[in-house]
């Protein structure tokens, strides 16, 4: 298990995996929202973050520690790490801005030019068939991003349900409260 300390947050990683940063400008094609999102991160959407309860101290680990008992890298006392529930808002609202920069600057981008000259058939053949890859792969993608946006509008309309007959049945309690304390008033 590793401790990473740094800029006050600790990281104990399970799954050490340090090359996050990946090098996005040598890269030939457009790089996907999951490297635009995570370049640069120590935070990943699978890292629980958390204080110490011993000296608050912030710490990141991996959502496969859950229930794991490990030293707090700050202050090293025992702690338990607590159950997953989903990306820390530190990861959520970073990987958001990132993603809102790179959106920016490929629309202000110029149209990209494409140069064929001097290659081989061959070669314009393969480049092809590595494009019909990527972009099988990128309708694949695609794909799964627009079931993920329907699932949690569905989840959200149920929630909004949810909501309204809580606040209906808070109506109804607090009416029948008021109603108590007005009897008990009378008598």
């Amino acid at each position: 298990m590793l401790a990473i300390a740094g800029r006050g947050l600790a990281m104990t990683d399970t799954n050490v995996n340090l090359n996050v940063q990946e090098s996005l400008s040598g890269q030939e094609s457009v790089p996907s929202a999951d490297q635009i999102e995570t370049a640069g991160f120590q935070v990943t959407e699978r890292d629980i973050v958390f204080e110490c309860p011993n000296c608050g101290g912030e710490l990141a680990i991996d959502m496969d520690g859950a229930g794991m008992e490990v030293n707090c890298a700050h202050c090293g006392s025992a702690l338990v790490v607590p159950e997953y529930r989903g990306p820390s808002l530190q990861f959520l609202q970073a990987a958001t801005s990132k993603l809102a920069k790179a959106i920016q600057a490929a629309r202000n981008s110029s149209p990209k030019r494409f140069y064929f000259e001097g290659r081989t058939p061959e070669d314009l053949t393969r480049r092809q068939t590595e494009l019909q890859q990527a972009l099988r792969e990128s309708q694949t993608q695609l794909m799964e991003i627009k079931g993920h946006i329907h699932h949690a509008t569905i989840q959200l309309h149920r929630y909004q349900l949810k909501l309204e007959v809580i606040q209906e049945r808070q109506s109804e309690l607090k009416a029948e409260s008021d109603a108590i304390v007005q009897a008990l008033n009378q008598t």
